[in-house]
């Protein structure tokens, strides 16, 4: 069981499972939810419909203000360049009001980071909420069916970075879910694990 109450400061909010064990929004098998015409990091408007040829498609809540997030770009990045030539692609979102998560922060975080993959803001907040995402880093992998096989934590040891110090809560991972949620489904198997609790920052949505 994964420790993290040293961490109480940015940990998540326990609420009630609705839809999936952990997701309150959304379960495994769920469509993924459209999006349209989301600004980028890399210049022109990007629309889920863009990235239909994927196998695999892994999207991936972000924001640059949370260290839980930027503790995580160095394994996503690293993920994602593995499985470049596998036709699986990686889109990072914010949904975040925050002046330094919007997109001209993004853009520069971006570069900073090294992304290989494109980093969407959704100001309206929608995607977020469709896909029930409640932390910076959560993550959401779809067969190509654009079918839900699996959403929560990278691996098994969220690693917070702050101020250039990487920190991982549990040593070097040795569960890597989105990992083995992408080759399994290449694979045309089942996802072993599907589902796990996400941990970070939480996600601030505008209340209506």
């Amino acid at each position: 069981m994964i420790r993290f109450a040293a961490f109480c400061l940015v940990a998540l909010i326990q609420l009630p499972a609705v839809a999936g064990t952990f997701n309150q929004v959304v379960n495994i098998g769920d469509e993924m939810p459209d999006f349209t015409h989301l600004p980028s990091t890399w210049g022109a408007p990007v629309s889920a419909s863009d990235y239909s040829d994927y196998d695999v498609l892994v999207l991936v809540s972000l924001a640059n203000h949370c260290p839980w997030s930027n503790g995580a770009d160095g394994d996503t990045s690293e993920l994602a360049r593995q499985f470049a030539d596998q036709n699986v692609a990686f889109l990072g979102f914010s949904v975040s009001h925050r002046e330094e998560d919007k997109l001209p922060a993004m853009i520069e975080h971006a570069e900073q980071a090294d992304y290989p993959f494109n980093f969407l803001y959704d100001e309206s907040q929608e995607l977020g909420r469709a896909l029930g995402a409640t932390a910076t880093p959560e993550y959401f992998v779809y067969n190509s069916d654009r079918e839900l096989v699996y959403t929560g934590l990278l691996h098994n040891s969220p690693a917070t970075n702050r101020g250039g110090s990487l920190r991982y809560t549990e040593g070097e991972p040795t569960d890597h879910y989105v990992r083995d949620a992408i080759q399994a489904t290449l694979e045309g198997e089942e996802v072993a694990v599907k589902e796990t609790q996400s941990f970070g920052c939480v996600v601030e949505y505008v209340q209506s």
